[in-house]
């Protein structure tokens, strides 16, 4: 079997002309050097260093197999710098999935960004509601939510941003409705909930260190968190969705944050 270390090795001591210099660059010591010279040349069957007790010289053979190693060293070394410049500067084509609501809003102004603030990359995104089978879809980057599934245990994770749902309705909702003063009040007003695998329509808070379940009329059920935006903005009920789909109207006094 074929170590590239060898050679590596091999054309340090040729550039050196010494093995003590060329263990010193490598990082090993002499003795080591010499053992694998000696097994290097045992498997290409034939003498490479003419060893003498006052100097080292390389036979015709070696000169010829120095010539060689320098350009598999100098190759290695330009692909290194290429690895190196790809991590400095991305490039070349990422493909991405992320859930649509995701995508349309803070992840796709990522993406926005990422493009701009690097001109060698390209993106393919994928808005998608599902799971994708990131090796057969080619799917280098797939962001899921905290209830995606990861069912290759192989892939790698990292987790990017904690974010917790709020509770929100709109302004003109609340005009209509002043009597919502306390947390237990929404036990009695019109949800618009979130349609979970399990069916399941409540709402878990946590106040301070207490946790609430709330039961709300369900006025709207969906398993679209654009749609259940949408009811809320239309003063339709009051709504527990994530805090990344409600900035806009939060910014603009659409809508108002309860029991923040």
């Amino acid at each position: 079997m074929i170590d590239w270390n060898d050679y590596y090795y091999f054309a340090l001591i040729a550039d050196e002309g010494s093995y003590s210099q060329a263990a010193l660059r490598a990082g090993v010591s002499k003795s080591v050097l010499s053992r694998r010279m000696a097994a290097l040349e045992e498997r290409l069957g034939v003498r490479l260093i003419q060893r003498t007790t006052r100097r080292l010289a390389l036979t015709a053979a070696g000169e010829q197999f120095a010539v060689e190693c320098r350009a598999l060293v100098a190759q290695g070394e330009r692909a290194r710098a290429v690895v190196m410049a790809a991590q400095e500067s991305p490039q070349g084509m990422l493909r991405v999935s992320a859930p649509v609501f995701m995508a349309e809003t803070w992840f796709g102004e990522f993406v926005s960004e990422f493009i701009a603030r690097w001109p060698l990359a390209k993106v393919q995104m994928l808005a998608i509601n599902r799971p994708v089978d990131m090796v057969a879809e080619g799917i280098d980057i797939a962001l899921v939510t905290a209830s995606g599934a990861l069912a290759d245990s192989t892939l790698h994770y990292k987790k990017l941003h904690t974010q917790a749902d709020i509770l929100v309705a709109s302004s003109q909702w609340l005009a209509r409705h002043p009597q919502v003063k306390a947390i237990d009040d929404l036990n009695r007003v019109d949800g618009i909930l979130r349609l979970t695998n399990n069916g399941g329509s409540q709402w878990q808070l946590i106040n301070g260190e207490q946790e609430i379940t709330l039961q709300p009329e369900a006025r709207l059920q969906t398993n679209n968190i654009r749609v259940m935006l949408q009811a809320v903005l239309g003063g339709n009920g009051v709504a527990l969705l994530p805090q990344f789909a409600c900035k806009q109207g939060l910014a603009n006094g659409e809508l108002v944050r309860l029991f923040a």
